[in-house]
């Protein structure tokens, strides 16, 4: 399948002025799962959405107020596109600066460590990262009809799957209580984090980004990101 979808109007052939001597503008483009962003690789980008997430107070998170500000408290040389924990169906706006890449969450989860059930321990020579990693995966494999589709064209998710080794975090004590996590600690704790993530390049304008399936609790969920890019 052929993700890139063009969008500067020198690479239409249009003859502009300025076409053969400005910097082109970015084009629209799912960036593949094995590229590196930055510097860095995408799932290691999908660890600073997690730290940048629960960093975030509980009366500004995006996470938990639909209408915050996508941006609040970023500052990374990638926008991460934060998801809503208070509905199944939503749609949401975000504003994103000209030539940043953009980090979109499709279906995400942490399995994080200690939780209050006492009974939440590896198994016995089993290492923490094997135990949650495949606790994260098991959840996950229940998921159900997962799509996807940018600008109205459909992309494989199975393509664009992620799964984190170990990493420490640390939740702002705000969200306890708040976010569906009930091991939340306040404190640096570790996690492993698996699920489906699209990596893009946007042209100036706007872009949607639409997400659907069935969760692992037989629930359907529908998402509309609007994603509008400054020039």
């Amino acid at each position: 399948m052929n993700h890139m979808l063009w969008r500067s109007v020198c690479a239409a052939g249009l003859l502009l002025a300025g076409c053969g001597t400005e910097e082109p503008e970015p084009t629209t483009r799912v960036i593949p799962a094995q590229e590196s962003v930055q510097g860095r690789g995408i799932t290691d980008w999908t660890e600073s959405w997690y730290h940048w997430m629960f960093a975030v107070p509980a009366s500004q998170s995006p996470t938990l107020v639909l209408e915050a500000d996508c941006a609040t408290g970023q500052s990374e040389p990638v926008f991460l596109v934060p998801v809503y924990d208070g509905a199944k169906t939503y749609q949401r706006s975000c504003n994103i600066p000209a030539g940043k890449p953009v980090l979109v969450p499709l279906w995400v989860i942490i399995n994080d460590y200690p939780c209050p059930d006492s009974s939440f321990e590896p198994a016995p020579g089993q290492s923490l990262e094997a135990f949650l990693t495949q606790g994260a995966m098991d959840y996950n494999s229940l998921v159900q009809n997962l799509t996807v589709s940018l600008d109205g064209v459909e992309i494989d998710p199975a393509e664009h799957r992620h799964t984190t080794g170990l990493f420490q975090f640390t939740a702002e004590r705000s969200l306890i209580g708040q976010l569906p996590d009930a091991c939340l600690q306040g404190t640096s704790q570790p996690g492993v984090s698996d699920g489906w993530w699209l990596m893009l390049t946007l042209a100036p304008g706007s872009h949607e980004v639409h997400v659907t399936g069935v969760d692992p609790s037989q629930e359907a969920f529908d998402y509309r990101y609007t994603l509008v890019v400054g020039r």
